[in-house]
């Protein structure tokens, strides 16, 4: 009777530690045990992300997509946890850290993660920062983007495919003929993403570290297939209106693992 009482106590402590801290790795992207870098997709928009660490963002107390960040804005960021039923819980982070050109003069965090824009970046900034998460360091790591000041507005949601789910936390890259990167979006719990790009942008693509392990990293759209990386067979833009917004006129989707692999891009430009 006495290890059995032992057992139970055991079993129950152990569920409330995977309830206050999840699953482990982040919603999705490159995921990652303790110790490790891992996604940071978070749950803004409608709905909770799933269980896991992420790093939030927000300005006056106002979650933000840190990839449409203004000259002068002021950031905190924080890093939480979401356990399996949507309850947040802000982690003591630490080891706030910038990386990339323009760090430490375009953009500075201090060592409480503050974030002030001070000019627009040459390109986009990392931001980094370390928490306990059952008793291990783990470091998440999110992309910083300063959104040109006049654009479009680009709007569009991302879907699973055969199930329609939206993804959340997919890093949204617009590209210009040459295939520099000229705005960028984060999609919400929703899927959707509203990225503000320059007049040049032609194209969408994903940054392939952010599409969470349940799917390939690749678009279907309209019945079409792209690819989400390089410059060929990209994704094409509604036609822009500078100073306006266009959407997407139908849903993006992210082909599942669990159906087989998506076949070669067939929307090449």
């Amino acid at each position: 009777m006495k290890n059995t009482n032992t057992i139970v106590k055991w079993l129950a402590a152990f569920v409330a530690l995977v309830v206050v801290l999840g699953c482990g790795g982040g919603g999705g992207g490159t995921g990652g045990g303790t110790g490790t870098t891992g996604s940071t997709t978070g749950g803004f928009g409608g709905g909770t992300p799933a269980a896991g660490q992420y790093l939030e963002f927000f300005r006056s107390g106002v979650r933000v997509d840190p990839l449409n960040l203004s000259v002068g804005n002021v950031i905190v960021a924080q890093y939480v946890n979401y356990d399996q039923f949507g309850t947040r819980t802000q982690l003591a982070a630490s080891n706030w850290t910038l990386s990339g050109t323009g760090s430490g003069s375009a953009i500075t965090i201090s060592s409480q993660g503050v974030i002030q824009i001070n000019s627009i970046p040459s390109n986009f900034i990392n931001v980094s920062g370390t928490a306990q998460v059952v008793g291990q360091p783990k470091t998440l790591s999110q992309d910083l983007n300063v959104a040109p000041s006049t654009g479009t507005h680009v709007k569009g949601k991302i879907l699973a495919n055969v199930s329609s789910a939206p993804v959340a936390g997919i890093q949204v890259e617009f590209v210009d003929n040459g295939g520099n990167v000229v705005g960028a979006a984060l999609t919400d719990n929703s899927g959707n993403f509203n990225g503000t790009v320059a007049n040049t942008a032609a194209f969408l693509r994903l940054k392939a570290a952010s599409v969470p392990v349940a799917y390939f990293a690749a678009i279907k759209y309209q019945g079409v297939d792209y690819a989400v990386t390089g410059t060929a067979c990209l994704l094409s833009l509604p036609t822009l209106v500078p100073g306006g917004t266009v959407t997407f006129p139908s849903s993006i989707f992210l082909p599942r693992q669990q159906d087989g692999p998506p076949p070669p891009p067939t929307g090449c430009n």
